[in-house]
């Protein structure tokens, strides 16, 4: 299955914040935090701070191994109430200076990084992986991994790898760095919480414990000042996106085995030349997915403008179910081929309908308005519809005929002229009553038995 990872690099890429400020916690690197600071004219590191940070960081710049794992939690919120969320798992692994390993574990998708010093492989799922015949040390790996992995992966790893220098994350390009309680973690472990804004608008709370060793307990991630600076998408009032990363272990010290940073490709797996390799391979119409040539779900939503829909309402139509949301650039450059094609066989029983997933009415209305789209969108804030239709990634298009049978899976965007011609063709033939090959013969032989008129029309539409 293609992750839903790949196709949205366009999100997560822009989030990573870098820095080249070299800040850090020994003698030397102290007077170059206080150079950093100086760059921010409203940032000042004081003694409290240093006090808290300076020890933490510096156990993790000399350490030579590491082992960690983190609960990743991504939520959207609309006026308080959470209406989007999204829990992941980091195992992380390190060798000091360039042995590595991180695995992302996703409702929907397992991507790993391996690093073994001479080169890196990135397993985009048990079937398939790339080789990348360069190596990244630990600290470069901080923030240049070859995939994004996560919605905001710097800091995690910043905490997470051996020999780092933490500070480059969490002290460079800063407005400002304060602590702001002292108490009970959870109600149980002693803990200090430290508060820093970005010159970006990204800001976050770090919880560290107060406990010999010092480990990091919780790190919070706003990026709601940020989208909405950068305008990556468009942010309603009382909207915010926050990432939260609870670390369940860590340690930097012990052993570490370097089977940990060996791949080995499972017997079935295929080798591609790069991400771009297996993108252009997944995207387009699929042979394989779960619900290919099976009777569609039933499900039902409203539009934006409050109109009811339903797979019984719309029963002996081709349907053509787009999953979006609006921080996709590859779907959004899809929509208008989408609308363009559907549009064409509207008069022969052919319905378009996009369904946003897991964004609210206002934030989709902002955008569709900005980007003068005309289209009234189907509403999947909870996900139901895509879930229903296996819709893991975006974009998916999901074709299904007169008959109810799912004829068709296109997953991510091939190109405009592609994506026409291949829609074109399919409902050439199902807005006539056929099929299309991609229906199990088994399914065919039933309409055929039941319909003999589709039949008559597919072999018409297939000379």
């Amino acid at each position: 299955m293609v992750a839903r990872l790949f196709l949205i690099v366009a999100l997560a890429s822009p989030v990573v914040v870098g820095s080249a400020d070299d800040t850090g916690g020994t003698a030397a690197q102290k007077s170059s935090a206080d150079s950093n600071a100086s760059k921010s004219a409203a940032f000042t590191l004081s003694d409290e701070v240093r006090k808290v940070l300076e020890p933490f960081f510096a156990s993790i710049h000399k350490a030579d191994v590491s082992r960690v794992t983190v609960e990743m939690l991504t939520e959207s919120i609309v006026q308080g109430k959470v209406v989007e969320s999204r829990k992941s798992t980091y195992q992380i692994a390190s060798k000091h200076p360039d042995k590595f390993t991180i695995y992302l574990k996703e409702p929907d998708q397992r991507t790993r990084i391996y690093a073994n010093g001479k080169e890196m492989v990135v397993a985009l799922s048990p079937e398939a992986y790339y080789r990348i015949d360069d190596r990244l040390d630990l600290q470069q790996a901080v923030v240049e991994l070859p995939i994004a992995m996560g919605a905001y992966p710097e800091p995690v790893m910043a905490l997470s790898l051996a020999g780092v220098d933490p500070s480059l994350s969490f002290l460079g390009g800063m407005k400002s760095v304060e602590i702001v309680s002292r108490g009970k973690f959870r109600g149980r472990v002693p803990a200090v919480q430290v508060h820093g804004v970005q010159d970006d608008a990204v800001s976050w709370d770090l919880w560290l414990s107060e406990e010999e060793p010092t480990k990091p307990l919780r790190l919070l991630v706003d990026l709601t000042a940020m989208l909405r600076a950068t305008k990556q998408v468009q942010v309603p009032q009382g909207f915010k996106y926050q990432v939260q990363f609870d670390f369940l272990s860590w340690r930097m010290s012990g052993e570490v085995s370097d089977a940990l940073f060996a791949f080995r490709p499972a017997k079935d797996a295929t080798e591609y030349d790069s991400l771009d390799d297996y993108l252009q391979s997944v995207a387009g119409a699929v042979a394989e997915h779960p619900l290919l040539g099976k009777k569609a779900p039933a499900f039902s939503g409203a539009t934006l403008s409050e109109q009811p829909v339903s797979l019984e309402e719309l029963k002996d139509k081709v349907i053509v179910l787009d999953f979006w949301a609006t921080w996709c650039a590859p779907c959004v450059a899809a929509m208008p081929v989408l609308q363009e094609v559907t549009g064409e066989f509207a008069d022969k029983d052919v319905v378009f309908l996009a369904v946003n997933v897991g964004e609210d009415l206002e934030l989709v209305k902002s955008f569709l308005e900005k980007q003068d789209i005309d289209l009234d969108v189907v509403l999947d804030p909870g996900g139901k519809i895509s879930d229903a239709f296996r819709a893991d990634a975006i974009p998916q298009t999901v074709v299904v005929g007169k008959s109810g049978v799912i004829e068709s899976v296109h997953m991510g965007f091939p190109g405009a002229d592609e994506l026409r011609q291949r829609l074109t063709d399919e409902l050439t033939v199902l807005s006539v009553g056929g099929h299309i090959e991609s229906t199990p013969p088994a399914e065919e032989e039933k309409s055929s038995e039941d319909d003999e008129p589709a039949s008559d029309a597919k072999r018409e539409a297939k000379r």
